[in-house]
């Protein structure tokens, strides 16, 4: 890597640093973000083990919860012998005057007032140094208070703005990661937004969004095919039309992340780095826009930040449906279209229903032929290295159809970030060509 290279990597870094010198807020927020778990009483057991940060703040708001406690103790304790002094005074001078003193005893023990004292003072002794549920809400406040998270009965949600915050923390820890090959960065320019060249329709795809179909061209298209003096129009499949805006876009990246149950835990923290990572690299290139997707049986589309706060839903793979989703939600963006789909599955379902290996990767191989005549670059990076996966990788190769990466959850971050700048780098050379 030359001295330019390493000028414009020290450029992007200094940009990325913003939030340098608050890496603990950073890590926390990390931390936070990675949890599966995020209700109040499990981040009450993590603080123990796993949270030194946030433990050592629930600790000093336990310590000052305790010392209150002690001193209100100390009060309740004063007011229980100023009770008892002055009922052996009413009782002494109750007897000399011929009292009755089974009476004057009952009065006493049946003192509402006493024992709730009595069970305060006792509860307040066998209080323990203990961090509780108050103590993890008071510690994440100030981060409420910053609109980095949200706390609720539920537990914690990250925000837009959380998300940002720890977007611009993930790209700067895989920046540092980065081996010192000449990828090379583009030096980031002021730029514009893309502009919207009009309108265009085609026909209805599966997998189309509805709020999408152009009603007048699939109106216009049941009449001419319709009969004379019919008295209603039927419609078809085939009538269907959808209108799309044509965006002009300069790189569109689609990623598009396997949420199925066996990416649990390290699989799924990596691919939800990568994907804050992106959107962070890409926000400096006005012209670019990453479009993400999780799939399973299912597919759906949502902002980088959701990803933070989902549900995944577990279940098959059906990684035709998700290649297809893109292709179709992607037509009107006019720009070179680079797919990075991460799964450690092999496909086995289509539209919802579940077909085996071999059915699957056929539905896919289709699928990816139609990504070459359109000219969408696919990588398909495996996080396992299992029989079908590499078979399924085989028949990709061997028909040109796409590249396949095998890596460890550890080095994704890596192998997608390379790849991406890589993209750059030859855009913006053929562009000065």
């Amino acid at each position: 890597m030359g001295p330019k290279d390493e000028l414009e990597i020290g450029a992007v870094c200094e940009r990325c640093m913003a939030c340098k010198g608050e890496d603990g807020d950073e890590n926390m927020l990390y931390q936070l973000a990675h949890m599966d778990d995020r209700t109040i009483s499990n981040l009450v057991n993590e603080s123990r083990y796993s949270m030194k940060n946030l433990h050592e703040k629930a600790w000093t708001y336990a310590m000052r919860r305790l010392e209150k406690a002690r001193g209100n103790v100390e009060v309740k304790k004063g007011e229980l012998r100023d009770l008892k002094e002055h009922f052996s005074y009413h009782l002494l001078k109750e007897l000399a005057a011929g009292g009755d003193l089974d009476r004057l005893l009952a009065e006493y023990l049946g003192d509402d007032y006493r024992k709730r004292l009595e069970e305060e003072i006792t509860m307040m002794d066998r209080m323990e140094e203990n961090i509780e549920p108050e103590d993890i809400r008071n510690s994440l406040k100030e981060y409420a208070d910053q609109d980095l998270i949200e706390i609720s009965e539920n537990g914690i949600k990250i925000t837009p703005k959380g998300s940002e915050r720890l977007a611009k923390y993930v790209l700067r820890r895989l920046w540092e990661n980065l081996s010192a090959a000449s990828t090379g960065v583009n030096a980031t320019r002021v730029e514009g937004f893309g502009m919207s060249d009009g309108f265009a329709n085609r026909r209805h795809e599966y997998g189309d969004e509805f709020f999408r179909i152009d009603l007048e061209a699939s109106l216009l298209s049941a009449l001419e095919k319709g009969k004379k003096g019919a008295s209603r129009i039927e419609f078809d499949e085939e009538d269907l039309w959808v209108r799309e805006t044509i965006v002009d876009t300069k790189l569109c990246v689609g990623l598009v992340v396997d949420e199925s149950g066996s990416m649990s835990g390290d699989k799924i923290h990596a691919a939800m780095d990568i994907g804050l990572a992106l959107s962070e690299l890409i926000r400096r290139n006005a012209k670019d826009r990453m479009r993400l997707f999780l799939f399973s049986s299912q597919v759906r589309e949502m902002a980088h930040w959701d990803m933070l706060n989902v549900t995944f839903a577990g279940g098959t793979t059906d990684i035709r449906s998700a290649l297809r989703r893109f292709r179709t939600a992607s037509m009107g963006e006019r720009a070179d279209k680079q797919v990075y789909l991460i799964t450690d599955t092999e496909p086995n379902c289509e539209d919802g229903r579940y077909i085996g290996f071999e059915k699957a990767t056929l539905g896919v191989l289709q699928e990816a032929i139609v990504y070459q005549r359109e000219g969408i670059t696919l990588n398909i990076i495996m996080l396992d290295n299992t029989p079908h996966l590499r078979e399924f990788a085989s028949v990709l190769a061997r028909r040109n159809l796409g590249r396949v990466f095998f890596a460890e959850p550890k080095e994704l971050g890596r192998v997608v970030m390379e790849d991406y700048l890589r993209t750059r780098k030859r855009q913006r050379l053929r562009k000065a060509t």
